[in-house]
């Protein structure tokens, strides 16, 4: 019985198969007149769609009409004006169908000429309508080409103040002979547009100070499209509206030296002011973590978020609080107070923990961001030294590059970071420091449909001023783990005091290379290595470096890619397990 059912799968995929070459063949094409190559005639049959077989003489005439309005409409947009495209049928039996195409002359452009409609623009912006004409005489008269100089020609325009400036019906007359087609552009210019004052129609709570401040123009600028759309990015940014919009009122307020000046109408709506969020975490040497954040949106009418987020995992018990000021000083210049209290539990360490801080962050581009900062630490600790009270005073100044094309799952593109973070140490120790640290990582899809991508990471830091048990353990470096080298224990890789305990270091350097290979929108898979080193001393070497390596599954969402991975040490000691499982949110880099 099963032999049975494998013969009928087996035929029934072989029928499939056969109707589908069949439905490759149903319309071929033969090519007349002058030589062209054999590609040309491949290029016109891949345009025309898959059909089963004619039965009927009625049926192969229908097959036969559709593949000529195909080809012609093709042809066409290749500048073949003039093809004679024939039915060829032959009655069989099989029937066979055929079209037989002579294109004929390849038309070009004869000549090209602009006339307004109206009131023309100002003589200065007739040379930037130069430049947008892009359609030269001898060019190949391909419509495509013909409707984008069109649209070049209103962006300049728009781009030159004109904001209602609207392409007329253009005039094109074809010379069959000559084998030319004339182009006429007919452009309504309108006239000349200002901004006026932007008017915020919200359905939301919102300061008119914080509003100016998303504006990226002054009033009576002259008007361009790129101006507008930085507004509406702007909007966008806030993460506060479901809806915006900013449009120019239709009617001009008051005309200044022949100049129209027209407000501009913003329309938002306010998304839920409240949020909660939950996130989950495991590893075999980590165990489960659960975090838990609520946001409070626009608390003051100023774009401000309030953040608190709880960590409830094996090592770690904390809460955190965020309040951002977003534009506080200008467009650009956030302010950021945040607040932290915790209970860290590691072989390292224990460690309580009170720090109060404030950042202001500077956005000079959609890319480039600087950030300043302070910060206060009181935290009790117990490492290998005993137990200590411990007051840290810092400053810290960062900037960071990002040229990459998503935020939680990138594929092509690249980031950089670095900071550095002069601080005292007050209490049952004292000491000074800096701390040096720098991150980058860079991506790039290796195939034409970007389902497989090759990422890479690598991140260094040095303290310099204090030995390392001189230093708050918050303040030294550990490796090991799903954040760091994948395969090793969490704060495995470095130093050990006599009883194998580890004691950090005031040196680091880790990194990492993953081949992604995204098999559809909701599964994919990656193989990685890593790599990491800690040292007593300020610069790693590579004689320090221990090496993992693992594999990975991802299950795509809406919210970025759950993460599980498996991966082993390379370089294993007598004791460290074989194999280490880690499972949470986002890439790993």
């Amino acid at each position: 019985m099963r032999l049975i059912r494998l013969l009928a799968i087996l035929i029934i995929c072989g029928l499939a198969l056969c109707a589908r070459h069949a439905a490759a063949q149903s319309v071929s094409v033969e090519i007349v007149g002058e030589d062209h190559p054999a590609a040309f005639a491949e290029d016109l049959v891949s345009k025309l769609n898959d059909e089963n077989l004619p039965e009927t003489r009625f049926e192969a005439r229908r097959q036969t009409r559709r593949a000529i309005n195909i080809l012609t409409d093709y042809l066409n947009s290749k500048g073949y004006f003039a093809p004679i495209l024939e039915p060829v049928i032959d009655q069989g039996p099989p029937i066979v169908t055929a079209v037989r195409v002579t294109p004929g002359p390849k038309f070009s452009i004869g000549t090209v000429a602009i006339e307004f409609i109206g009131e023309p623009p100002g003589k200065e912006d007739l040379p930037f309508l130069t430049a947008a004409l892009n359609l030269r005489t001898d060019d190949i008269a391909e419509p495509a080409r013909v409707l984008a100089t069109e649209r070049a020609l209103i962006s300049a325009l728009r781009n030159r103040g004109y904001a209602f400036a609207k392409a007329e019906p253009r005039e094109v007359l074809g010379d069959e002979q000559a084998a030319t087609i004339n182009v006429s552009y007919r452009l309504s210019v309108g006239t000349r547009v200002r901004f006026g004052h932007v008017n915020f129609v919200a359905s939301t709570r919102l300061r008119r100070t914080f509003a100016d401040r998303l504006v990226p123009f002054q009033m009576y600028d002259l008007y361009s499209p790129s101006a507008l759309n930085e507004l509406i990015r702007r909007l966008d940014e806030t993460r506060l509206y479901s809806v915006y919009t900013a449009r120019l009122a239709p009617i001009a307020r008051e005309h200044i030296g022949g100049d129209a000046v027209h407000d501009i109408d913003v329309t938002l709506v306010e998304r839920d002011r409240f949020t909660i969020g939950a996130g989950a975490s495991f590893s075999t040497d980590e165990g489960p973590g659960l975090t838990i954040e609520w946001t409070r949106r626009n608390a003051t009418r100023r774009g401000d978020r309030v953040t608190l987020t709880g960590v409830i995992a094996q090592r770690q018990r904390s809460l955190s609080s965020e309040w951002s000021f977003p534009n506080a000083l200008g467009y650009g210049r956030s302010l950021r107070l945040s607040g932290f209290g915790g209970f860290d539990e590691t072989d390292a360490f224990d460690r309580t923990s009170l720090v109060f801080g404030t950042s202001l962050d500077i956005k000079r581009s959609p890319v480039l961001t600087y950030a300043l900062g302070g910060t206060s630490e009181f935290s009790r600790e117990t490492d290998t030294t005993g137990e200590q009270d411990l007051w840290i005073l810092s400053v810290s100044g960062a900037a960071g590059l990002d040229l990459s094309d998503d935020l939680l799952d990138p594929s092509e593109g690249w980031r950089a970071e670095v900071r550095a973070e002069p601080g005292t140490v007050i209490g049952d120790e004292q000491s000074n420091f800096v701390s040096l640290l720098s991150a980058a990582s860079a991506y790039r899809t290796i195939d034409p449909d970007k389902a497989w991508v090759a990422a890479i990471r690598a991140r260094m830091g040095s303290v310099l001023g204090a030995d390392t048990l001189e230093l708050p353990t918050s303040r030294r470096f550990f490796a090991g783990g799903g954040g760091s080298a994948r395969g090793y224990a969490y704060q495995s890789i470095g130093p050990k005091d006599d009883t194998g305990r580890p004691i950090g270091g005031r040196g680091l350097f880790e990194t990492s290379a993953e081949l992604r290979w995204r098999r559809s929108d909701n599964l994919g898979f990656a193989v990685f290595v890593d790599a990491a080193a800690v040292t007593s001393n300020d610069v790693p070497t590579v004689d320090d470096m221990r090496f993992g390596a693992g594999i990975g599954a991802r299950y795509y969402t809406a919210i970025g890619p759950i993460r599980l991975d498996l991966a082993t040490p390379l370089s294993r000691e007598d004791g460290e397990d074989p194999v280490q499982i880690y499972i949470s949110i986002g890439q790993a880099f």
